[in-house]
């Protein structure tokens, strides 16, 4: 078992094994190991132990580090302006006219679970705790 920081750790050290570009900016990277270690956390439904930290299970870690490649190429891409959600603001019919709206995607902020964890979701599955209300 891993704590969160180990995990946050050991996901940042890996990555750079099938994302050569993660290395170029390490601090952005640093920020996407947390969020996943934290979605990670949530979806799993983990219990903080006495301590107040959560445990990952060490065989997460490379299930993590592929999320965390997909993530940070997505992030990269939003935040150099390069990945733009182009929508259709109006239409005109008789003049044939389109106009289209530019927003950027706030990609980690709006993804759903299944989304943002790709087909990882399955392999997450089995580690995924019971949330008992009593």
């Amino acid at each position: 078992m891993l704590n969160y920081d180990d995990f946050v750790k050991s996901m940042a050290e890996q990555v750079g094994t099938i994302n050569q570009d993660s290395a170029n900016d390490a601090e952005l990277l640093q920020y996407v190991c947390e969020e996943v270690a934290d979605r990670i956390s949530l979806y799993l439904n983990l219990r903080p132990n006495t301590d107040g930290g959560f445990e990952f299970d060490k065989r997460i870690v490379k299930i993590g580090v592929r999320i965390v490649s997909g993530i940070f190429t997505q992030t990269k891409a939003n935040i150099a302006g390069t990945s733009v959600d182009t929508t259709i603001k109006s239409i005109s019919d008789n003049g044939q006219s389109i106009s289209y709206g530019d927003s950027t995607r706030n990609y980690l902020a709006t993804a759903s679970d299944g989304e943002l964890f790709g087909g990882c979701i399955e392999l997450l599955k089995p580690y995924r705790r019971i949330h008992v209300v009593s």
